[in-house]
């Protein structure tokens, strides 16, 4: 069976991609092989030499035959006479090692006996390193050695070459160098083994036998010290003349060479970005300064280079085929720091020089090619789109657009597919936002159970249960734990079968005991299969359930009651005339009308502390309970017994004793308390109010000495219409919503309320309100 045309073109832009990206993978291996392009190379690993310079040890010491020290000495060469002086001062003050880079290749002829003045200076010191020079003759390459007298007197000898490479800069030295049979270690190496130290290409003064072949062993890269002159540098006329501090050299290791301008061997160098030249003697430095230090610092090996940059260009192809095209740009910048880094951290750390130039050259050209392929993909692609649309642009009679004479062929494409989209895009964001303006949750289940769509309701839904919203999850997982009210069982969503057997419309509740109106609905043809399900919350509703049947209840019984009573007394005075007086009837029928009124009273706070939106103020709750305590005065008198506020610690520390609350709901909170406590305590008791703090709460207490309350009778305390001591306190009048009331205002204030009571004893009701945020709960810690 063939294949579509869409699936052959996608797979061929893949097969041409794969072919370009194994041609770059090659080219990068190929160059990285072979250390291209090594311009770019030198220019990293130049920088990555700034970057990483170390300080430079202050135990290596230069002094410079410099152009001053010619004019107090005279013309070079000097007399070998005055070399011997100069080795001599050096070596009064005791360095560990001294290193002569000038070559006594030939015997001084006209002064031959400076020759053994020079040596005797040598002999004496005992750790003397001279160079070894390379001379050219034909095609062979030989050794250039010092004269036997003064090689016999040196303590070591090591070659001064170096590596120039094509840019005429010098960047590495070898380690040794020489004949096969023998090789020279370089000059700061010979140094170490002047010192003393032990080093496997020590090998002293002899030279080697004649060998096959020359060598270069170990390459190492300079590692140049910070600064424009990074060692303490000392004119040899100074020397001469005593004019150096006593310990100038002492412990030191004192290399003397060459600095004069003309004079002496001077190089390019990247450890000056300014002038870029530096003296023989100093590279000498640098390298000594190194392996003092055991910084060594080696090229990497080919391989080495061609296995980093390929892996670098492999994670770019990667990353320009999987993200978008900025995200891919962003990528192969980052990787291009990241090479960069790279190669800077293995220099610094590990001693290693990568040279990342061939993988820096492949992300530079890999971005255009990308480019430019994924522009001809979408071509292509934008023209099938369009002729794919042209019956959808037809019958929607979306408006046409014409392509302005500057559009070029991709723009012509781009605005004719836009053109046939915008009526489906419409038609979808249509049905997107009705379904998000919902305000039940509704999912949309595709046939594996899986959330295909939900709107911003089911988002709330689903966070409120701890479950994350994004993606596709399967409905299972959200609506786990989902029963039904009447028989408990609970319902599963998990297969195709058990959502087809789902109920069109069940009262449920979930897994935090909130009742729900669970709507299933199938999806019908031409749809494809799928179900969509709504939760509509059914708290509001049953809140009003049960309001309505306590109001009828109250109004059935309770506030019945009284009127029932009113009737019956008159029904009597009518038929016995003489039993009852005039005014016992209308005391009795105003005391009964005031009961009601009171009933209707307490019933409409309650419904008022249920409902009303709270008026949210700075209160302080001790000059609150205050004003309760004086509008309860009337009534405590009335009963004889009084009603004291005891005054605590906090209002002794001058305590801002306030919360964040609606003022007159708290007022009458704490009234129906005090008048309760008047209401159940016997005449001539005391009724005592105060404040204190306990753990980021005020707690009001209002403590009686009356009948108090057993256990059954606390667990049923704050129910409405419950009244307690009416066998034994009959004429404590009242419809038992007092307290209901208290615990509605106390809990929407985030507060809470305790009771303690034992029968015959008195209660105590505390009232626990949040601290306002404010000084007063800083101070109420403090206190």
């Amino acid at each position: 069976m063939s294949r579509s045309p869409l699936l052959t073109r996608t797979q061929l832009r893949w097969l041409e991609w794969l072919v370009l990206a194994a041609i770059l993978l090659a080219c990068v291996a190929w160059a990285s092989l072979r250390g291209q392009p090594r311009a770019v190379n030198a220019m990293v690993h130049d920088l990555a030499g700034w970057v990483s310079a170390p300080h430079a040890r202050s135990d290596i010491v230069i002094v410079a035959i410099d152009d001053a020290s010619l004019q107090s000495v005279g013309r070079w060469p000097w007399r070998r006479a005055i070399m011997a002086q100069l080795l001599s001062d050096i070596e009064a003050q005791k360095p560990v090692t001294i290193g002569v880079d000038v070559l006594f290749s030939e015997p001084d002829r006209v002064h031959p006996q400076d020759d053994e003045l020079l040596a005797d200076a040598m002999r004496r010191a005992d750790n003397i390193v001279l160079p070894v020079d390379w001379r050219m003759a034909g095609v062979d390459i030989g050794a250039e050695l010092p004269i036997a007298s003064l090689r016999g007197a040196a303590r070591e000898l090591g070659h001064v070459n170096v590596s120039v490479d094509e840019d005429g800069v010098i960047r590495r030295y070898f380690a040794a160098q020489g004949e096969d049979t023998g090789p020279w270690p370089h000059f700061a190496i010979a140094m170490l083994c002047a010192a003393g130290r032990s080093h496997p290409l020590c090998r002293g003064v002899e030279p080697p036998r004649a060998g096959d072949n020359w060598v270069q062993l170990e390459p190492e890269v300079f590692d140049f010290a910070q600064g424009a002159e990074p060692y303490r540098l000392y004119s040899a006329e100074m020397v001469l003349t005593g004019r150096v501090p006593t310990d100038a050299f002492t412990g030191k290791y004192v290399l003397l060479g060459a600095t004069a301008s003309g004079l002496g061997d001077y190089f390019a160098s990247p450890a000056r970005p300014s002038s870029r030249h530096i003296a023989g003697v100093e590279l000498i430095a640098h390298a000594l300064d190194s392996q003092l230090s055991g910084r060594h610092v080696t090229p990497a090996s080919s391989v080495t280079d061609a296995v980093v940059n390929v892996s670098i260009i492999l994670l770019a192809l990667a990353a320009i085929a999987v993200l978008g095209p900025m995200a891919g740009l962003a990528m192969q910048l980052a990787l291009a720091v990241g090479a960069l880094l790279l190669c800077f951290a293995l220099r610094s750390w590990g001693g290693i020089q990568l040279a990342p130039a061939a993988a820096l050259m492949g992300l530079v050209v890999i971005y255009p090619i990308w480019s430019w392929r994924r522009l001809s993909a979408a071509a292509s692609f934008l023209q099938q789109e369009m002729v794919t649309l042209r019956e959808a642009l037809e019958n929607t009679g979306a408006p046409q657009r014409n392509a302005a004479l500057v559009d070029d062929f991709l723009d012509r494409r781009i605005k004719a597919v836009e053109t046939a989209t915008s009526t489906l895009r419409q038609m979808h964001g249509f049905v997107r936002d009705t379904l998000r303006q919902i305000p039940s949750p509704t999912f949309a289940i595709d046939p594996q159970g899986m959330v295909s769509l939900h709107n911003q309701a089911a988002d709330q839904y689903v966070q409120r249960l701890g479950i994350p919203s994004q993606g596709m999850v399967p409905i299972q997982a959200v609506l786990q734990g989902l029963r039904i009210k009447s028989t408990g069982q609970e319902l599963q969503f998990a297969t195709p079968e058990q959502l087809q057997a789902l109920p069109t419309e069940s009262e449920v509740v979930d897994r935090q005991e909130r009742p729900w109106l669970l709507l299933a609905e199938a999806f019908r043809p031409p749809a494809p299969d799928g179900w969509l399900l709504m939760l509509v919350d059914m708290t509001e509703l049953h809140k009003a359930m049960e309001q309505r049947d306590q109001a009828l209840r109250f109004i059935s019984h309770d506030f019945r009651s009284p009127q029932a009573s009113i009737i019956t007394l008159l029904e009597m005075y009518q038929e016995f005339p003489g039993q009852m007086s005039e005014a016992d009837l209308h005391h009795k029928i105003g005391r009964l009308a005031n009961q009601s009124l009171e009933m209707a009273e307490s019933f409409v706070q309650l419904a008022s502390a249920q409902s009303q939106s709270l008026q949210r103020h700075l209160v302080y709750l001790d000059m609150l309970l205050q004003e309760a305590v004086d509008d309860c005065w009337a009534k405590a008198t009335e009963k004889k017994l009084q009603v004291r506020y005891v005054p605590g610690a906090l209002e002794a520390a001058d305590t801002e004793i306030a919360t964040v609350g609606d003022r007159s709901l708290l007022h009458r909170c704490l009234v129906n308390l005090i008048t309760n406590a008047i209401k159940y305590s016997p005449a001539g008791s005391l009724v005592e109010t105060s404040v204190s703090a306990d753990q980021g709460y005020w707690v009001v207490h209002i403590r009686d000495h009356g009948y108090g309350m057993n256990a059954e009778q606390l667990t049923r305390l704050f129910q409405p219409f419950q009244r307690f001591h009416q066998g034994s306190q009959p004429q404590i009048t009242g419809i038992g919503l007092g307290l209901t009331f208290v615990q509605t205002v106390v809990q929407r204030h985030q507060g809470f309320v305790t009771v303690t009571s034992a029968e015959g004893e008195g209660s105590c009701f505390s009232v626990h309100l949040p601290m306002d945020p404010g000084d007063g709960a800083m101070h109420a810690a403090a206190a």
